[in-house]
């Protein structure tokens, strides 16, 4: 099941209507979706453009999906009927209708937005039952609603009761009762929110009891097996988010020489820390040396020297447990900028090929096993998850045979290709740009596109390839253009 989650959390009001957990509540939902491999639109101390393009990313995207939830942590309340989920804009304690309505989110959009998708399965998720105080607490309560077909709308309180944003934690009670049981294996939606029924009534001595609304008319589980662990990066915050590194030391100033981008100072600084033996070097001194071998290898010869015998190179830096830092390093480096965020489509590829060629080295298993439980997280945006079983990406491509006369009026035979899909999904395009950059073979150009190894594809065409090929052209392209002999 293909599901797509927005996760909201709002803290930032003005002043005295901050609140101090609902942020907190937002990104540890969100981390547990991403975990489930939905697909995570967020948003935290959102003002009302950020709400705008949320609600309008989710109304594009939704007929994609099979499903939906979304999660809300911030202010919530009801003036004259209508249910609001106020914008750090608003001015929560003095807004009248008119003012709340340029400055919320309304409940009814969303509903409407579901109304629209009224086949699929819609989970809403609201820690905001709350009352325009300076806590999350209250008695103020959300007006009646009615949930489409399809939909559960769940309320982290009874109508007319209070709201607690802590238990003394990072999170409301409500959020950190629901964090107990959303990743439970096969729990249904309806027993899962039953517990935290139960977990929160018996926290609050059943001053508050959360309650839901629904219509559900099939069965849902955020969980059906499909949740990977939620793999704990074991690295200091500062060499995973690298632009933050400010050590002192000796490694360290070499560490600072390699990410000068100033090759006269890389390739001495790189010879010196790789003459060090490994234990000289901590896991986080060998992580951030390994990202940045990497980093510079597109113009350090010392960095290349490395890369080009790179299984000979790492084998000093195996652990007894059979951890090696170094290849985490260059590993996540591949998939994650110096600020520790995703790349999506633009990875690293210096040496890609090279390096996705130890996947397969038993010496190397755990490295892969690490970088591969990470980009589980980010599988919709990843084609190639680095499978385990070395099995194939699969690319579809859709060829027809086409005699074109060239500028000299001689007539050839190509093989013109109009469609190029990895699981259902087209990347002619993306393919496209890439074959026509360059002097490339389709194979590379696809490899590129996919963000694979060239040995990890294959490649399945209608027909046979001619020697010549192209791509179906646009209205302002030559076909010419793609013309690869």
């Amino acid at each position: 099941m293909k599901v797509i989650a927005v996760v909201i959390g709002n803290n930032n009001y003005y002043d005295p209507y901050k609140l101090n957990n609902a942020v907190n509540d937002a990104k540890s939902i969100a981390d547990v979706f991403n975990r489930l491999g939905y697909t995570v639109l967020s948003g935290y101390d959102c003002d009302n453009k950020r709400y705008e393009d949320l609600l309008r990313h989710l109304e594009a995207e939704l007929p994609k999906y099979d499903a939906s939830v979304f999660f809300y942590a911030g202010h919530g309340f009801q003036e004259d009927g209508e249910n609001f989920l106020p914008s750090i804009e608003c001015q929560v304690g003095e807004a009248d209708k008119y003012s709340l309505r340029r400055n919320s989110m309304l409940l009814s959009e969303l509903l409407d937005i579901y109304r629209k998708n009224d086949k699929k399965t819609h989970i809403a998720i609201l820690d905001a039952c709350r009352k325009r105080s300076q806590s999350r607490g209250g008695n103020d309560s959300f007006a009646p609603v009615d949930a489409p077909p399809g939909t559960l709308i769940a309320f982290s309180t009874s109508p007319n009761c209070a709201a607690k944003d802590s238990v003394g934690g990072e999170h409301s009670v409500y959020t950190e009762a629901l964090l107990s049981y959303i990743g439970r294996e096969q729990l249904t939606v309806e027993e899962l929110f039953k517990k935290v029924r139960r977990t929160v009534a018996q926290w609050t001595k059943n001053v508050q009891i959360p309650w839901e609304h629904t219509s559900l008319i099939t069965n849902f589980s955020f969980n059906t097996g499909q949740m990977v662990a939620s793999p704990q990066i074991p690295y200091k915050e500062n060499v995973v988010r690298d632009s933050e590194y400010n050590e002192i030391g000796e490694i360290a100033d070499l560490i600072s020489e390699i990410k000068s981008c100033d090759y006269n100072r890389q390739n001495p600084a790189i010879e010196k820390i790789l003459k060090k033996k490994a234990s000289d070097l901590d896991k986080n001194q060998q992580f951030i040396l390994g990202r940045n071998l990497l980093q510079a290898s597109s113009w350090s010869f010392s960095a290349q020297n490395f890369m080009s015998s790179l299984s000979m190179n790492l084998r000093k830096y195996i652990c007894d447990n059979g951890d090696n830092h170094v290849l985490n390093g260059i590993l996540f480096e591949i998939y994650f900028d110096s600020h520790g965020e995703f790349r999506s489509i633009n990875l690293k590829d210096y040496f890609f090929d090279e390096i996705m060629s130890l996947r397969n080295h038993p010496d190397y298993a755990k490295s892969f096993g690490f970088i591969r439980a990470i980009l589980n997280q980010y599988k919709d945006g990843v084609m190639y998850l680095i499978p385990e079983n070395n099995a194939k990406l699969d690319v579809d491509v859709t060829v027809h045979n086409k005699k074109v006369k060239n500028y000299l009026g001689e007539e050839n035979l190509f093989s013109i290709i109009y469609a190029v899909t990895v699981d259902g999904k087209d990347i002619t395009e993306l393919v496209k740009r890439n074959y026509s950059q360059s002097d490339s073979s389709l194979v590379t150009a696809i490899a590129s596109a996919t963000k694979a190894p060239k040995d990890a594809l294959a490649i399945h065409t209608n027909i046979p390839l001619q020697n010549n090929v192209a791509f179906e052209k646009n209205e302002d392209e030559d076909i010419f253009d793609f013309l690869t002999q």
